[in-house]
C-alpha cells in the first residue's frame, strides 16, 4: 500500500519540529510533538532519518552511523509484520511474532519451533494470540483447522 505521504510532506514536518523544539530533533522529540507523517513513514519515504533531515537542511548527529538510522517495520505477502536490518551488506529479516514469542519464552523454548497464531489475524502479535509449536504440530493444528472449516460449509 502506498503512502498517503509525499518527500514534501516529510520536509515540512522536520522544519515544523525545528521551530517548535528549537534545535534539531531526535526520533524521540520528534515523536512526542505528535508531529506526522511519524518517524517510520518520513525514514521509510525519504531513506532515513539523517538523510530526511539533511533534505530539510537540518543539521545531523552521526551517533552510529547511517546503516542504523532505521530498522524498517514491513507486512510480507501474508501479512505477517516482519522487521528487516541490513548489516555489512547482509539483509536479515525476521518476524514481530518470533520476536514476541522470544521475550515472552525466551530463546530456548524457542529455537526451533514454529510460532503460530491462535487467532488467524496475521498482524495481531500479542502474547496470548501466539504459541510456539513444533513443525509437526504446526501442520497438524492446520490440517485440522482446515477439516474443521470444510464441515462448516
Amino acid at each position: 500500500m502506498a503512502s498517503v505521504y509525499t518527500k514534501q510532506d516529510c520536509i515540512s514536518s522536520l522544519r515544523e519540529a525545528v521551530r517548535k523544539l528549537e534545535t534539531s530533533p531526535t526520533q524521540a522529540e520528534y515523536r512526542e510533538l505528535g508531529l506526522s507523517p511519524c518517524v517510520t513513514h518520513i525514514c521509510d519515504i525519504v531513506g532515513g532519518w539523517n538523510k530526511a533531515k539533511r533534505a530539510a537542511g537540518i543539521e545531523t548527529y552521526e551517533q552510529v552511523g547511517e546503516a542504523y538510522d532505521h530498522v524498517p517495520l514491513y507486512p510480507d505477502s501474508n501479512g505477517y509484520e516482519r522487521w528487516g536490518h541490513t548489516h555489512n551488506g547482509v539483509q536479515v529479516e525476521v518476524s514481530v511474532h518470533r520476536l514476541l514469542a522470544v521475550a515472552e519464552h525466551g530463546i530456548d523454548k524457542v529455537d526451533g519451533k514454529q510460532i503460530h497464531h491462535k487467532k488467524p489475524i496475521p498482524w495481531l502479535n500479542t502474547p496470548d494470540n501466539i504459541i510456539a509449536l513444533t513443525k509437526r504440530q504446526h501442520l497438524a493444528l492446520h490440517i485440522l483447522i482446515e477439516d474443521f472449516e470444510v464441515t462448516l460449509e
